[in-house]
């Protein structure tokens, strides 16, 4: 686990605590923060837990499993609280945006939970894309129509597991799901409904139009509300004493809580985040949604908006390249001078979001000759994951103009400065480390304090910041024409898919 750079001695921490679970991808970790936003360093818990995947495209996890899990961090992070586990005066969820499980009316589930990874979708977001306006349906929900999102998804799960379909009676995401076990019945943030594709970023609602489309009865969607849930059922108030009349916010998407984790709260500071994947945020309070093509717009809560792009390959390709070059550390291959030796890659290893939202993208690498070293295509898919970031940025500068200070974050990043460097060096501009640490948990623990009223909003806590990685001319200028070569062969090879597509599709 990274280390925590702020955390402190059980001892020096300041009431009121706030219990704040992190539920990721790869991992479940739990912690416990003081009022200062301070973890406490005896209180940090993690579960980890692989993804199912397989070469359909499927990345899943077992949903009874993570609860058990969930309850098992909860568990032990109280034992070392000991008595002052009575000072918790609010529990928060950071949990990874677009999870979709669904329950059956007795709240078993009835599929896995889907993750964002999960491309198996993807052919229901072609047919989707036929019969919906992209373009306006991106202007309603903030959100492309592909397989990252719910309406791809459902459209999957009905047509995959008719019967499993059939008994499920709510779609929930995983936070939903946790909050349903735990107080028997749910309801979704609007942070967490924002990002599933089915929410009008402006009504602050379930979009009508999509779910009708989709055929969904409204009662198979949880109620949308930010309120605490409190009292939880006797089973788990019997097991968790200390927590049986505190309130639970409902989940908040990652993405939002790492911004506020690191600071980067307000329409002039971005967050580039790069963990498993990675994004380009920007969090600020306000009631007019952008529409940001090539990007997204979801919600933190009622009030504050959530702008930028997602990128589906970041620390992911890093521990690709690690398992199948192990003899190569990436830290040395990055040298701002190192030259490719004119590969160009596409390290869409986990398909592609921002800019493209290409559903069926795969990664690909041009340029390979008897000269190539393992060397030289390592170093073409760190760079190719550059020269997502760059166009990343390209999108949502454009589109948000004010953003003057860029604060990197994220586990992959933040222990990586090769990586640091190489981004600054690609943008063109300035990277500040974060100094908090991975971020997420602290942020919905931030966000916990200020609905509790323990603070005065979201930036009342202050948030360190380390060094300033700034950029080199000669790197950014070579990186920048590999950027355009990338963007050409992507532009290629999906005219390539695409022909394939409307050749099968005669076909058939």
């Amino acid at each position: 686990m990274i280390r925590e750079p702020l955390a402190i001695a059980l001892r020096d921490a300041k009431a009121p605590l706030i219990l704040a679970l992190d539920i990721g991808t790869s991992g479940l970790r739990g912690f416990v923060f003081d009022v200062l936003g301070n973890p406490i360093r005896s209180c940090i818990v993690a579960r980890d837990a692989p993804l199912r995947t397989s070469p359909e495209g499927e990345a899943t996890l077992d949903a009874d499993e993570r609860f058990r899990a969930f309850c098992e961090v909860i568990d032990e992070i109280l034992e070392r609280l000991g008595i002052r586990s009575v000072e918790i005066a609010a529990v928060a969820m950071s949990t990874f945006w677009h999870s979709l499980v669904g329950v059956d009316a007795r709240g078993r589930a009835t599929s896995r939970v889907l993750t964002w990874a999960d491309t198996r979708s993807h052919q229901a977001a072609v047919v989707l894309r036929r019969e919906l306006d992209p373009v306006l349906t991106h202007a309603r929900t903030g959100c492309t129509i592909h397989a990252s999102y719910w309406p791809a998804k459902l459209r999957y799960l009905a047509a995959s597991a008719p019967g499993a379909f059939a008994r499920t009676t709510r779609w929930l995401s995983l936070g939903e799901m946790v909050h349903q076990r735990l107080f028997g019945d749910a309801t979704a943030g609007h942070g967490m409904a924002s990002a599933t594709g089915l929410y009008d970023q402006r009504r602050r609602a379930w979009d009508t139009p999509l779910v009708e489309h989709l055929g969904l009865i409204p009662s198979s969607l949880s109620p949308i509300d930010d309120a605490p849930r409190i009292g939880l059922r006797p089973a788990f108030a019997r097991r968790w004493p200390a927590l049986a009349r505190v309130p639970w916010l409902p989940a908040i998407g990652d993405g939002a809580c790492s911004n506020v984790g690191a600071g980067a709260v307000g329409s002039r500071t971005s967050a580039i985040f790069v963990g498993t994947s990675g994004a380009l945020r920007v969090v600020y309070q306000g009631s007019d949604p952008p529409v940001i093509p090539g990007g997204w717009t979801y919600h933190l809560d009622a009030d504050h908006l959530v702008a930028g792009g997602a990128l589906s390959n970041g620390g992911n390709v890093i521990r690709w390249l690690g398992a199948h070059y192990p003899r190569l550390d990436p830290a040395t291959l990055w040298t701002g001078q190192a030259d490719s030796r004119g590969l160009t890659a596409l390290p869409l290893l986990a398909g592609d979001r921002s800019p493209t939202w290409d559903d069926a993208a795969r990664g690909a690498i041009t340029g390979l000759s008897l000269a190539t070293r393992p060397e030289d295509i390592a170093r073409a898919m760190l760079e190719g994951v550059a020269y997502r970031v760059s166009r990343l940025w390209t999108v949502v500068s454009a589109a948000l103009p004010e953003i003057e200070t860029v604060v990197a974050t994220g586990g992959t990043l933040l222990t990586q400065p090769w990586l640091m460097q190489l981004l600054a060096d690609a943008l063109g501009r300035p990277l500040v480390m974060s100094g908090t640490g991975e971020g997420s948990a602290r942020g919905a623990a931030i966000i916990a304090l200020a609905r509790i009223s323990a603070i005065k909003g979201l930036g009342a806590v202050r948030s360190p910041r380390g060094r300033v990685f700034r950029p080199h001319a000669a790197a950014h200028q070579r990186l920048a024409a590999g950027v355009e070569r990338q963007r050409l062969l992507d532009e290629a090879l999906a005219g390539l898919r695409e022909g394939d597509a409307r050749r099968e599709a005669t076909r058939t």
